[in-house]
């Protein structure tokens, strides 16, 4: 079902985590869109269903959105991860349909701009055009780090991948420190995320935590005790991954 948010149009929106609205460059255009536009959502609202029109473009204040696909029978695969301070365009190649199902899965706070109007913000902030393009990039290379783990990698290196890319997400806005951080998933939801029954996942987690490499608490909590062992499981560099998959803003 989809579930339609509340418009909050007395609301500042100056999150830490959308650094360019503070910058002298950003438009007093932008910061309105974003101040007027701006929706509240509960964990577990479906925004967008795969195929739905879509007429706008999603800009994440605070909160995680799961992307994803799913078949007939109902399976599904979260394809990417949206963290704070991600914009995205859900529009396929038809110009009008959603590629992709959007769920929140956390509380979450979007401005939902009307595609008209981020099209006039694009042509009068040059920091937009800047900030989606790094996005984007970084967006492909993470999704393709995960196909890889997909297609070619064992279970303990597809959760090790999956703990590394968001703690280096989420340590980059300020949102991990020490290499701890909140997963607000079930183990259901990151079996969807790289390809694996929650069974696996399960299994997998009690061995990170049983040989030392990590600690899961308080329904998925995450602390990397061992990075540089995760980081060889997942078969990653930390320093090459960190530079191909964080925005630069």
């Amino acid at each position: 079902m989809h579930v339609e948010g509340t418009e909050n149009k007395g609301e500042r929106v100056l999150s830490p985590e959308l650094e360019f609205l503070t910058s002298p460059t950003a438009s007093c255009e932008m910061r309105q869109a974003l101040q007027t536009r701006k929706r509240e959502y509960c964990a577990g609202t479906i925004l967008k269903v795969e195929a739905e029109e879509n007429t706008a473009t999603y800009c994440v204040l605070s909160g995680w959105l799961a992307l994803s696909k799913s078949t007939i029978d109902g399976e599904r695969q979260i394809i990417d991860v949206i963290l704070p301070g991600e914009i995205l365009h859900p529009t396929s190649a038809d110009g009008h349909s959603s590629w992709i199902q959007i769920e929140t899965l956390s509380r979450a706070s979007l401005a939902v701009v009307p595609r008209a109007e981020w099209s006039k913000l694009e042509a009068t902030d040059p920091t937009i055009r800047k900030l989606e393009a790094t996005t984007i990039a970084a967006s492909m290379s993470r999704m393709s780090e995960r196909m890889l783990r997909l297609g070619k990698g064992t279970a303990e290196s597809r959760i090790a991948y999956a703990l590394i890319e968001l703690c280096l997400r989420l340590t980059a806005i300020r949102q991990s420190k020490n290499r701890e951080y909140h997963l607000p998933m079930t183990q259901k939801d990151l079996g969807d995320f790289v390809g694996l029954s929650s069974v696996h996942v399960c299994r997998t987690l009690r061995r990170l935590n049983r040989n030392g490499v990590i600690s899961t608490m308080d329904h998925m909590d995450i602390r990397i005790h061992d990075v540089e062992t995760l980081a060889h499981i997942a078969e990653v560099d930390l320093d090459r991954l960190r530079s191909e998959i964080i925005s630069v803003r």
